[in-house]
Parts: structure tokens; sequence; C-alpha cells
């Protein structure tokens, strides 16, 4: 399971920025507005930009007992295929906020 971000900040060595272990970090506003700091996998942290939309890995961590969340950015998209997922989240998470703020309604025929 991979879920889309959109990066606000960008940790990486440099003048401003020490690391014990060169890691990249990157904060990140979920598509469900949540908002984390994570990992950027090695292979890409020297890509990653702020505005970018990014997947992170949810899948769980192997040989584990409980599923815990690798919660990595392992893949950056940009262009138009970028700005259409954010989108298309950003329009199912409407919904649910939507749907989520109805009142219920009474059953029919139900005299309270």
């Amino acid at each position: 399971m991979f879920h889309p971000g959109k990066v606000i900040y960008v940790f990486n060595c440099g003048k401003d920025e020490v690391s014990a272990n060169g890691e990249a970090q990157a904060t990140v506003i979920m598509w469900d507005e949540n908002m984390i700091t994570l990992e950027v996998h090695p292979r890409i942290k020297g890509n990653v930009r702020e505005g970018d939309i990014v997947l992170v890995d949810y899948r769980p961590i192997e040989k584990l007992n409980m599923p815990v969340p690798k919660q990595a950015i392992v893949k950056i998209l940009r262009g138009k295929k970028a700005k259409d997922l954010w989108a298309e989240y950003a329009e199912y998470h409407e919904k649910r906020k939507r749907s989520a703020n109805r009142l219920p309604t009474a059953p029919q025929g139900y005299i309270g």
C-alpha cells in the first residue's frame, strides 16, 4: 500500500543541516491532511524537492511480529500525472469529510 503526499520541507546534508548518518528526510502533507516527517529512500534522496508529490511506502516491515508500516518516501511524481493524482485524492478526501459531517437521520417510521 502506498499513499501520496506533498513535500513541504527537505532535510538533506547541507550548510544548514548536519546529519549523523547521511540520511535524508522530508516533511510531507499527506493526502488526508496529516503531516509527517519521513525518511527518503537513499536512491532518490538527492532528487526530492519541495512541492514534489511523492509516494510513501506503507507496506509492513518484514520479519516483525506486528504489522508496522515502513513509512518511507520511495517514489517522486512530477508533471501532469502528479497533479492529477493529487487532485483525485483531494476530491476523494473532501467527499469523505462531507459524508462524515452529515448528521445521522432517524429510520423511517421512528417516533422520538
